[in-house]
């Protein structure tokens, strides 16, 4: 007979299996990358806007001033801060040209963005010496 806290695993493996599973069901997998390289997931609800993508990195990065997530490393292409564009619209209008899986099948849908927190990496320093 199994114990109280092997049930409790079991339970738990059974529950944190079926979460990891449902995400791409509700949910965008965001992998948010600052310019030296460091990157993180960050789950963001397919129907919220880009300001909630904002505010999640914000959250997450305990960043309070963004100065800007963009969809290349190149910074051409800023991510609007709006409440009027939810992320998904965004990822649709874009899929073709900026916004691409970053892993492949049979891999999870992975969005890459870049954040850029003010914070210069070693390698950057040069491009941003006035």
């Amino acid at each position: 007979m199994e114990n109280q806290t092997e049930i409790l695993k079991k339970q738990y493996n059974d529950k944190i299996t079926h979460f990891i599973g449902s995400i791409p069901n509700s949910r965008f997998i965001i992998e948010v990358s600052k310019f030296c390289g460091y990157s993180e997931f960050v789950l963001v609800y397919k129907n919220q806007t880009l300001l909630d993508l904002y505010k999640t990195i914000s959250i997450q990065f305990e960043c309070n001033d963004i100065k800007g997530l963009y969809a290349t490393k190149s910074k051409n292409h800023p991510i609007p801060v709006t409440d009027n564009i939810r992320l998904r619209d965004y990822i649709v209008t874009h899929q073709k040209d900026l916004i691409k899986p970053v892993y492949p099948y049979p891999l999870p849908v992975v969005y890459k963005v870049f954040l850029d927190d003010g914070h210069f990496c070693i390698d950057d320093e040069e491009q941003h010496v006035p």
